[in-house]
């Protein structure tokens, strides 16, 4: 259990850290935050949702992604890793 609470806050934490704002680890995290102040739409959800791979897959090589649903203000991340599935739920703004 402590292993999908660990995945679930990793997920977030790449999400959330902006590409390029860590010094030491300019790879780490991802480009969602370019999607800030703009309309929803559907090239909204397929950056949001491309944004979402790239970032997972490349900082978090052990997490498969199943599937991701964008929702105007929700990124629902559906995953697997060593100890099974999970959903995960990130909030933007």
């Amino acid at each position: 259990m402590i292993k999908k609470i660990d995945t679930e806050e990793a997920i977030k934490r790449v999400l959330m850290t902006p590409l390029g704002s860590r010094v030491m680890r300019p790879e780490f995290g991802s480009e969602l935050y370019k999607l800030v102040d703009r309309n929803f739409d559907d090239e909204f959800k397929l950056d949001a949702i491309s944004y979402t791979y790239e970032a997972i897959e490349k900082n978090l090589p052990e997490v498969k992604i199943k599937r991701v649903d964008v929702d105007k203000n929700l990124i629902t991340i559906l995953c697997e890793d060593d100890n099974g599935e999970l959903e995960v739920e990130v909030e933007f703004k």
